[in-house]
């Protein structure tokens, strides 16, 4: 039986209903919710019956709101999310109508001002259309929706303000065709991520079946001079590409040159061996800084106005449950180990909730977490939490971001707020099938955050992961004859 023939797509609309139908037959196509054990339900714009036990787009309680537009708007202001606020006016010389469809602008069209045609342009099309699919995919995001369209404005100024969203937009057949596209292509995904069984053992906590997929990372860290104290370009030291090498990033200070640099290991399946890889780079890169007094840093901030990331990159496509159990789970616990002002300093230009990247290799990459070089412990606790929640993510149902005020407050780096929802977020990942394959890494990071202690982003990492050995004494200086 095909997984579509278990689904249930909500659709108000009778004519975007009866066009869904033709397109995709195997599933139903319902006005509202019909009682059934399906496996996966899209909304679109009806909040009635329960996201329970099987995959949603367009959760319910999202919907529910009385005024949607309005509960998004409070999202956005809370995440920098520009939009058009109430009461204020501005002349918009172009605009766009952008379909999205979990995480991915699958349909867009483009309007001239003083014309009344709108025209079908190519999402990835251009620089501006890709700023547009970027900005109509946060807007979504970040108002804890998966599926809908977002009208968008480019003022004069060349910046792009949210219009407004609908979660039931009217369908042509060209967007309905294209909607039946994704919404094969992410039932195929599921099925795939799922496969011997996994999904029809959605409640089944016992199941411990891990989805075999990569494991990447390219974390970050500066270096830094001990005795004066000042930055050092780590493209005096590294290439640009391989296995150390530096981040893209480009500064002048006095001089122009590549601040960060960037460890790239071999991605695998296990965590453990990745960081086995990030070892070796780690080493490879000590042999090509003979200075021992050239200190490296990485956390949050080694420098001022110079953040520095953990990214993380999973060898499958984002789905927006997966980025945001990421959220709740993996940048919550290291935030609470962060300097706050130093996590304030960089969430106003980078790591914003869900931030990540398609990667050429046809997965994708998590850029909210800083850099948890700081010690082996940070990174083996990292790569191993973030394995666990690729794997189990779809167990994972409390969003910690669903109020605006949690974003808020991530945004200011508030622990405080935070600290009041770890114990059920621990308890939620303790119970995860997978975590027992990698409960003594998880826990050596998740001891920190329990006991209210923050790492130490002064430390040397040459020393944190003993790269430097101490030097032999002459035999001359050890008989005191020196």
């Amino acid at each position: 039986m095909s997984l579509l023939a278990l689904g249930l797509i909500i659709m108000p609309n009778e004519t975007n209903r009866n066009l869904l139908a033709e397109l995709i037959p195997e599933a139903l196509v319902s006005p509202t919710y019909q009682s059934g054990n399906w496996r996966f339900i899209i909304r679109f714009g009806d909040a009635s019956g329960s996201d329970d036990n099987c995959f949603i787009l367009n959760r319910a309680a999202v919907l529910s709101a009385t005024d949607l537009l309005n509960a998004a708007q409070e999202h956005w202001q809370t995440s920098s999310v520009r939009f058009l606020a109430p009461g204020k006016r501005l002349t918009f010389y172009r605009r766009y109508r952008v379909q999205v469809f979990d995480l991915f602008p699958i349909y867009m069209r483009r309007s001239e001002i003083g014309r009344r045609r709108s025209y079908a342009v190519r999402p990835q099309s251009s620089q501006e259309t890709r700023r547009v699919g970027e900005l109509a995919v946060r807007a979504f995001y970040t108002a804890g929706l998966d599926v809908g369209s977002v009208d968008i404005g480019l003022s004069s100024g060349g910046k792009l303000y949210i219009l407004g969203i609908n979660t039931c937009p009217r369908m042509t057949r060209s967007i309905g065709v294209t909607y039946a596209k994704y919404i094969r292509s992410w039932i195929e995904r599921m099925d795939v991520y799922w496969s011997k069984g996994t999904f029809s053992s959605l409640l089944n906590m016992k199941e411990t079946k891990c989805p075999n997929y990569l494991l990447g990372a390219d974390p970050e860290f500066a270096l830094r001079d001990a005795r004066t104290g000042r930055m050092v370009f780590a493209s005096d030291y590294f290439p640009m590409q391989g296995l150390i090498g530096c981040d893209a990033r480009r500064v002048k200070v006095g001089r122009s040159g590549y601040p960060l640099a960037e460890v790239r290991p071999r991605p695998t399946q296990c965590p453990l061996d990745l960081y086995e890889g990030i070892v070796g780079a780690l080493r490879r890169a000590n042999s090509l800084v003979p200075n021992r007094h050239i200190e490296w840093r990485a956390g949050t901030l080694p420098f001022s106005k110079l953040p520095v990331g953990g990214h993380i990159h999973f060898g499958m496509l984002p789905t927006s449950g997966l980025l945001r159990a990421l959220d709740s789970y993996l940048a919550v616990i290291f935030l609470l180990l962060e300097n706050p002002a130093a996590a304030r300093s960089r969430r106003r230009r980078y790591g914003w909730l869900g931030d990540h990247r398609l990667k050429t290799h046809g997965g994708f990459e998590y850029r909210v977490v800083p850099s948890w070089l700081v010690s082996p412990v940070f990174a083996r606790g990292a790569l191993c939490l973030a394995k666990v929640i690729g794997c189990d993510w779809y167990r994972l149902h409390h969003d910690v971001f669903v109020n605006p005020e949690a974003r808020s407050a991530f945004r200011r780096a508030d622990q405080e707020y935070f600290r009041s929802e770890l114990a059920g977020l621990l308890l939620m990942i303790r119970s995860l099938p997978s975590y027992g394959s990698y409960a003594q890494e998880i826990e050596a990071m998740l001891a920190y955050v329990e006991q209210n202690k923050r790492w130490k982003t002064s430390a040397n990492l040459r020393r944190s992961w003993r790269l430097l050995r101490r030097r032999r004494r002459s035999r001359a200086s050890s008989q005191g004859l020196g």
